[in-house]
């Protein structure tokens, strides 16, 4: 007001001045009004400091924007709910991101990264993990991380390749459930329900409610545990896990067997050991449930193709039909064909 403060500090208040009577669509929930609650409770707080340490005496009647240290101290406070809704923006942005488990200071430790290109934006961790942070997203870490865990915070969709350190588990926080790992590849994703989905690609992820989870590499009875080509998808009412297989499930790593160019290359092979092979190299199970061609041959080149795409033209051969349940795949009906090869039946 007396004209001493920087320009960009005017351009900051005109702007917080102006969004005062603008509407907004975001949900005023019960985690939003405590947020406020919090915020205007600290400026009430210096505010009633300040007027009686200028009243010691009897109280005089006076004007609170007459007096040019209120004048201040107004500022201030003004200056202090910018501060701290800059750092809850984000969490009013989701309506349950984990503040819970921080501090105000801890959260203002934390570097912060927002992708706003189109294109996704990979943050490199001090521990060698790399994080591809999907546009729009965002990311909260430290610059180093403590010496009995490594936690992060995310907004938005995120891949993760994350450092083996068996000593240190790795904790995704997001929305209002955590992920633990300690090395690991994982995706975290919203749906378009804007449902949370964590999907594994390498090594054992846990997937638990942030309300009361401990940083050790353990689940709780409100958790679910998944291994490569799994996913978890937590419902809206963060009440329901519901467990399946990823879009395109990918051969597990650290096999050699499966990167041989005739790896899938089948002669004369019962379906049944064709069927144990791709659960091997995917690690997904996968349950014949007519019995009566378990020993069908199968004579098949099948190098390139995808899980699904293998399965496809099984069911080309035998007349199946494959179909997913939770984790697992499902073959039904079906009967052993006159001829020996797919190229012959196509």
């Amino acid at each position: 007001m007396d004209g001493s403060s920087p320009k960009e500090e005017e351009e900051l208040m005109e702007m917080w001045y102006n969004s005062i009577d603008r509407e907004t669509n975001e949900p005023d929930n019960l985690a939003r009004q405590q947020l406020e609650e919090r915020i205007w409770n600290k400026v009430q707080a210096v505010r009633n400091r300040q007027t009686a340490s200028d009243m010691p005496g009897i109280p005089e009647r006076r004007s609170w924007w007459g007096n040019f240290r209120m004048k201040l101290v107004s500022a201030a406070s003004v200056l202090l709910v910018l501060g701290s809704l800059y750092y809850a923006s984000d969490y009013l942005k989701t309506g349950a991101f984990p503040l819970g488990v921080l501090t105000s200071d801890e959260l203002s430790a934390l570097t912060r990264v927002e992708n706003n290109l189109d294109e996704s934006e990979v943050i490199s961790l001090s521990d060698g993990s790399r994080i591809t942070l999907g546009p729009g997203s965002v990311f909260y870490y430290p610059k180093i991380f403590e010496s009995g865990k490594r936690a992060v915070y995310l907004i938005g969709n995120g891949f993760f390749d994350i450092a083996k350190d068996p000593g240190r588990p790795f904790l995704v926080y997001t929305e209002d459930i955590v992920t633990k790992v300690v090395g690991t590849s994982f995706t975290i994703n919203k749906d378009r329900a804007g449902n949370v989905v964590v999907a594994v690609m390498t090594g054992k992820v846990i997937v638990e409610k942030a309300q009361g989870s401990k940083a050790s590499f353990e689940v709780s009875n409100r958790g679910v545990v998944l291994t490569p080509n799994k996913k978890v998808t937590l419902t809206n009412d963060a009440e329901k896990y519901v467990t399946g297989l990823v879009e395109k499930p990918v051969l597990l790593s650290g096999v050699d067997e499966f990167s041989k160019p005739d790896a899938f290359t089948f002669e004369e092979t019962p379906l049944e050991t064709v069927v144990s092979k791709l659960e091997k190299a995917y690690g997904v199970e996968i349950e014949i449930l007519n019995n009566s061609i378990t020993n069908c041959p199968i004579t098949a080149d099948l190098p390139y193709e995808s899980l699904f795409a293998k399965l496809e033209i099984i069911n080309a051969l035998l007349n199946t039909k494959s179909e997913v349940k939770g984790t697992k795949i499902f073959l039904t009906g079906g009967e052993c064909a006159p001829f020996k090869s797919i190229h012959e039946n196509l």
